[in-house]
């Protein structure tokens, strides 16, 4: 797992909102909104948000109950209001997760794209086994060949969870962190991308930006209740178009 910078695109006013950006390989964008841009799970700060990334296409997210589902799209109303997690070959469709502390998950495949949310509940579940399983349904790509990018989350060093966590799965050894008696600290970004290798895919960047840490960005454990951020992703070229 690597760093990789973000670009930040965009200024705190009202018609033009900031976000954090990345392009990656295929013609595939990802952006992450920030706490300037409001609430996310709003449909018209959404919008906003999208548009002033200059996103036209039609966003799919799922309800996010910190489970394990991947559902393809296009999917049923019933299907999304119980997922975590979504895989799509239609380069004309944006996929969403929205985090405010919990990491998103995006594989990028030549043909096809996957994002998850990965909460601790989630990723102890297995979501990420399951987004490889359900974005391989759907790619005609080797695993191998596939790029994953880890987006922003809360830190390993910031988050300190208990035994009810602990307990929830074999977390990887290097995924923890001593911390006071009953309790370590985890590093959810690491967990996925151990259980990323064992599906088969290396190819990873991971953005070492901190929910808890960035004061740009909102963090249920630093501020409690409130916004959530967006993590989008989408293809910029028509498939036809890439290499």
């Amino acid at each position: 797992m690597f760093d990789c910078p973000a670009i930040i695109v965009g200024a705190m006013t009202d018609d033009l909102l900031p976000a954090l950006q990345w392009r990656l390989p295929g013609g595939v964008r990802i952006a992450f909104s920030t706490a300037a841009s409001g609430d996310q799970r709003d449909p018209e700060r959404r919008s906003a948000w999208l548009a002033s990334l200059g996103v036209a296409k039609a966003l799919v997210v799922p309800a996010q109950i910190h489970g394990s589902l991947v559902v393809r799209c296009p999917a049923p109303a019933d299907q999304l209001m119980i997922a975590d997690g979504l895989a799509s070959s239609d380069p004309s469709t944006a996929l969403g997760v929205f985090g405010a502390d919990c990491p998103g998950l995006c594989l990028i495949a030549a043909d096809a794209l996957a994002l998850a949310h990965c909460g601790w509940r989630g990723t102890a579940a297995g979501i990420v086994g399951r987004l490889v399983q359900e974005l391989a349904q759907i790619s005609s790509q080797p695993v191998a060949q596939w790029q994953a990018f880890i987006g922003p989350g809360i830190s390993g060093e910031r988050y300190e969870v208990d035994a009810a966590v602990l307990d929830a799965r074999r977390w990887p050894a290097q995924s923890l962190s001593p911390s006071r008696p009953g309790h370590a600290r985890l590093d959810l970004k690491v967990a996925i991308a151990t259980d990323l290798r064992a599906h088969g895919v290396v190819l990873l960047e991971a953005p070492r930006i901190c929910t808890a840490g960035d004061p740009r960005l909102w963090s249920y454990r630093r501020r409690g209740p409130g916004l959530v951020q967006l993590l989008s992703a989408w293809r910029d070229e028509p498939l036809a178009q890439q290499a």
